[in-house]
């Protein structure tokens, strides 16, 4: 775990200084998070709570996002790299997903085949539109190898919710499918289906701690998971 940490502490100071050094030319972003459990695409990722940080750094129609998480008893961890552009009502996303293997010797700047812990996503959505539907929807590029073949399964996902605003709650419906065989699954499968609540509370103009709670299920595996969220929030855009 302490790896992984001094890892992620390192990236995370990196880009701090630089949205510091580029505050006047540059929107930045923050967050630190804890969540009672990791949950992702339908799937439960470690067996304890994780620490999140997060960093967005922003021009124009560009943004690069730092994301982690971390768990204390080192079931899960995972760094990610996000850089994305609008394209008017439609953000297209590259995930540079990290996920080192307890145990195992992990680089981060290791890209070796069949060495590497990286895997790539390509993603589009839009969750910036003001339309009530959103959708996204992702296939990799790598990292999802089947192991039978040494091709890639270009596993996809999609996923559409609904976000509606009641009393100053945020509630959000979600559903998300995969359409073929893949590292989801092994047969087409709706594998989340749940739904969020969430407010923020404001603390400044640019300070807010969100708060979240959630219920999921994943109905191939059967599955369901209750989850909450808490941390502070912190804006620096224009």
């Amino acid at each position: 775990m302490f790896e992984c940490m001094k890892q992620l502490i390192l990236i995370l100071i990196f880009f701090v200084l630089t949205a510091s050094s580029f505050a006047q030319a540059v929107g930045f972003d923050g967050e630190l998070s804890i969540q009672s459990r990791h949950i992702w695409r339908g799937s439960k990722m470690g067996n304890a709570p994780a620490f999140e940080p997060s960093v967005t750094v922003s021009t124009g129609i560009f943004s690069l996002n730092f994301w982690a998480a971390v768990t204390p008893n080192n079931s899960y961890s995972e760094i990610d790299l996000i850089p994305a552009v609008q394209l008017g009502n439609i953000t297209a996303t590259l995930f540079d997903y990290y996920n080192p293997v307890p145990g195992e010797k992990n680089q981060f700047l290791n890209f070796r085949e069949g060495q590497s812990r990286h895997s790539l996503e390509v993603a589009f959505d839009n969750y910036s539109s003001q339309q009530h539907l959103k959708w996204m929807a992702g296939t990799f590029l790598r990292g999802d190898k089947n192991p039978e073949t040494g091709q890639s399964y270009y596993s996809t996902y999609v996923e559409f919710c609904y976000p509606i605003e009641f009393h100053k709650i945020e509630i959000e419906p979600v559903a998300g499918f995969t359409p073929f065989k893949g590292y989801y699954v092994n047969h087409p499968a709706i594998i989340l289906a749940g739904i969020s609540f969430g407010r923020e509370l404001r603390l400044s103009e640019k300070w807010i701690v969100p708060i979240k709670a959630a219920i999921s299920t994943n109905p191939h595996k059967a599955n369901t998971y209750f989850t909450i969220c808490s941390g502070i929030a912190f804006s620096a855009n224009d």
